[in-house]
């Protein structure tokens, strides 16, 4: 998956959104938005990964231009709308914790197919829907994810609605729809397979008015990223200290008559160790990759030596990558990944240490089954090159 690729597609859709918000009269630099994204689910089961491209570029849209007082919701459609198990969260109302939202977004998007699908989805089906669902609502965006804004039925004998249907008719009195190409779509979506793209339908109030903001949004924005957590202070356990300090100076003075090959100097090159591999970073630069962490299964490119593959009993799918951040290391999760433990950000590189994370979430299993919860520990160990 093209994380790049895939965040570019989520501003060019926001992009969109804030034109057509325009058109309608609004202003998403000064107003409070409600999103609603529905997503087709007919073909999940047999494309994943078109599935798992139209989530991460929601995410990355919510994720980076939502903010505090904001509205997010999710709906789950094929020839209807169908409740999907994250539709209990609808509405989600965005703070400023972003790690938060992003733990949400593992359980508000839709991950399979309805039960007993046959496939096939009615675009104006599911916008009527929609549109009596959010009537009076002047304040909300609804954007359709898709993999073709055509309709289609699901069985041999369907019939979809079809643009000439009265109450279709009557939603878009109230709703504009943004069309741009012969499909019906507002946008379509390149996500990094060939030539392959999803469609984006937008939809917006013929007049759109939503609360007013407290500051503009772009300067919102750079207020609710990702920040430490203060801590309360507390009072300082002298007595430990002190008798840790005695144990250390113990500890050294014993190395000493070791001699100096078990202390390794901190100009030594380390090796980073993870599940049974090394991984020497010797000759390593800011920003190179120096591991990918995956679970058995996933799709690893041929001739890639960066990639640990987990044990058995843990989903198909990426958790985390290990980069050089200056001098240090750069621990990314991966979408709807949590990771957690005792290493500092960044880690540092120039001594010999060990860190133990525990990697948690939630992914699909199998087909037409809602996602299982997963948990693993990993450990990072920096330790020093072995010299021949």
């Amino acid at each position: 998956m093209n994380a790049a690729l895939l965040n570019e597609q989520a501003e060019r859709l926001y992009r969109e959104i804030e034109t057509a918000v325009t058109a309608a009269g609004g202003d998403l630099e000064a107003q409070h938005v409600h999103l609603a994204v529905a997503f087709s689910t007919g073909h999940f089961a047999r494309d994943p990964r078109m599935a798992e491209a139209a989530r991460v570029i929601a995410s990355d849209l919510a994720q980076q231009h939502l903010v505090d007082g904001d509205q997010l919701s999710s709906y789950a459609w094929e020839q209807r709308l169908w409740p999907h198990a994250g539709e209990s969260l609808n509405p989600l109302k965005i703070t400023r914790d972003r790690a938060a939202l992003r733990a949400n977004f593992q359980n508000l998007w839709p991950r399979t197919a309805q039960a007993g699908s046959e496939g096939g989805h009615d675009t104006e089906a599911v916008i009527t829907e929609l549109a009596q669902r959010f009537e009076g609502k002047k304040d909300t965006v609804l954007v359709l994810l898709t993999n073709t804004a055509a309709s289609s039925a699901g069985r041999a004998g369907e019939r979809t609605i079809g643009e000439n249907a009265p109450d279709y008719v009557s939603a878009l009195t109230r709703w504009t729809r943004v069309r741009t190409n012969t499909t019906g779509a507002t946008l379509s979506l390149p996500f990094g397979e060939g030539n392959r793209t999803l469609d984006a339908v937008i939809l917006t109030p013929r007049t759109f008015s939503g609360a007013a903001l407290s500051r503009p949004r772009t300067e919102l924005l750079t207020q609710q990223t990702d920040a430490p957590t203060p801590q309360p202070a507390r009072r300082v356990p002298w007595l430990p200290i002190l008798l840790g300090v005695a144990a250390l100076a113990g500890l050294i003075l014993a190395r000493r008559g070791q001699g100096a090959r078990t202390r390794p100097s901190r100009r030594d090159p380390l090796t980073l160790h993870v599940a049974g591999r090394a991984f020497p970073l010797k000759d390593s630069k800011d920003g190179d990759v120096i591991c990918t962490v995956v679970g058995p299964g996933y799709p690893i490119p041929p001739s890639n030596a960066q990639y640990v593959t987990l044990g058995a009993g843990l989903p198909a799918i990426k958790f985390l990558t290990v980069t050089r951040a200056g001098s240090g290391l750069k621990v990314t999760p991966d979408l709807d990944v949590t990771v957690e433990g005792d290493a500092p950000a960044p880690i540092p590189a120039d001594r010999d240490a060990e860190y133990t994370l525990n990697v948690k979430g939630r992914a699909p299993s199998k087909p037409n089954l809602p996602p299982r919860p997963y948990q693993t520990t990993l450990t990072l160990a920096l330790r020093p090159e072995e010299q021949p």
